[in-house]
């Protein structure tokens, strides 16, 4: 990342960057941001909805062990917080696989020699916004062990859990990364049913739900996707300066 927009972030969030300049026995954050200007918004609104919920809850500080690109995406490793906060950096991670690196725009990740994400205009392919990205299912059975009642039914509420569909153009892509990673959760992590009510789009996007855990995590998720939403074009997805 440009020194300018390091030496921003490190600025705005002093608490979760105080390591920036710290040997590197101490944290990998002496290595600075390593990535590409295109995910700045991305981990600036990551930054802020972190801090905001150390400064409301005053649960332990956050902060930044190492920030960097690896196969295509986001790696933000950091210390303290809670599961509000570790919502947050888990939608963001994954998010960034669907924001090209260089410059903010939705994209795909390529893999073509180094795994990387990128738009078309960067060498890379732009992430289909004009259709509805098709469900990947997982292999739900397993043949091979026995599987208990228990997981398969947090795999059966995995399969059920569906987005409303998002009109706005440019929001698509949040919305397919924020439901990948519930239902990834559910299956795996033991995250309980989460249930739609209604999608508001009209003055930013709002989710209206319930389930969950206690809207914790999954609480976390959600401020994300709506938070960065906010910062994005309605046709285009790219941040807006």
């Amino acid at each position: 990342m440009d020194p300018d927009l390091d030496q921003l972030l490190c600025s705005r969030y002093p608490t979760i960057f105080r390591d920036r300049h710290a040997p590197a026995s101490r944290t990998a954050m002496c290595w600075g941001l390593c990535c590409d200007n295109g995910w700045y918004a991305l981990i600036d609104t990551l930054c802020c909805e972190i801090q905001r919920r150390v400064d409301m809850t005053g649960v332990k500080p956050v902060v930044a062990l190492q920030v960097k690109e690896k196969f295509g995406g986001l790696r933000f490793y950091a210390s303290g917080g809670d599961e509000y906060t570790a919502g947050v950096i888990w939608l963001a991670d994954h998010l960034s696989t669907m924001v090209c690196e260089e410059c903010g725009a939705p994209g795909v990740q390529t893999g073509r020699g180094w795994i990387k994400t990128r738009c078309a205009a960067h060498e890379g392919e732009d992430l289909p916004l004009d259709r509805t990205v098709p469900h990947v299912e997982d292999d739900f059975v397993d043949d091979l062990r026995p599987v208990s009642p228990e997981r398969l039914r947090a795999w059966e509420l995995a399969r059920e859990f569906r987005l409303p569909l998002v009109r706005t153009r440019g929001w698509r892509h949040i919305a397919h990364a924020l439901e990948a990673v519930i239902r990834n959760d559910i299956r795996h992590n033991n995250l309980p049913g989460v249930v739609m009510h209604a999608l508001d789009e009209s003055e930013g996007l709002r989710f209206h739900w319930l389930g969950g855990d206690d809207r914790g995590r999954v609480a976390g998720m959600f401020r994300l996707a709506e938070a960065y939403a906010s910062r994005c074009d309605r046709r285009t997805g790219k941040p807006r300066s």
